[in-house]
């Protein structure tokens, strides 16, 4: 009976080991790595109400107040963030100014929005990703505020936002 026993015990050893070991070699996500991380989900999260038609057009030039953003600049100005950002790190000027006056020129569409946001996601990820510097928490703060009101502007439209709706499962 100790016999089997002991069998039962090594058996068991012998099979979780390469779990154990597998666990171990595992290290914990760097500070760089979880913001980085934070960065590219609160973007994405952002980028997907930018695409969402179910948020009618219509709707993009409304704002809550006199005094506020309507819907496409708050996309623009996220743009902005994502491009200041950029240029922070890699340590180029950004003329904030000149960015403005050259979103008075442009489209005022969600599909102008959305590429322009494209490209400074494309811009933006692999820079953050390769030098997230303590600075990027100011950026962080900034965008995840933006996308609070972006929230607020959708249930203000009726409209539940993205990440808030159902979740079909996937087919298999």
């Amino acid at each position: 009976m100790q016999k089997r026993v002991l069998a039962g015990l090594l058996l068991v050893q012998f099979a979780a080991a390469p779990l154990v070991a597998q666990a171990a070699q595992q290290a914990p996500p760097t500070w760089e790595q979880m913001v980085f991380r934070q960065w590219k989900a609160l973007h994405d999260k952002i980028l997907t109400m930018a695409k969402d038609t179910v948020f009618p057009d219509a709707k993009l030039e409304t704002r809550p107040h006199a005094d506020s953003r309507t819907v496409l600049d708050e996309y623009r100005h996220v743009t902005i963030g994502l491009e200041m950002s950029t240029a922070q790190l890699k340590g180029t000027p950004f003329d904030y100014q000149g960015r403005l006056k050259a979103d008075e020129t442009k489209p005022r569409t969600r599909a102008a929005a959305v590429a322009e946001m494209e490209a400074a996601i494309a811009a933006s990820y692999p820079t953050v990703e390769a030098s997230a510097a303590p600075r990027i928490l100011f950026w962080l703060e900034h965008q995840a505020e933006h996308y609070g009101k972006l929230v607020s502007d959708y249930r203000l439209a009726g409209v539940v936002p993205p990440v808030s709706r159902p979740r079909t499962p996937p087919r298999p």
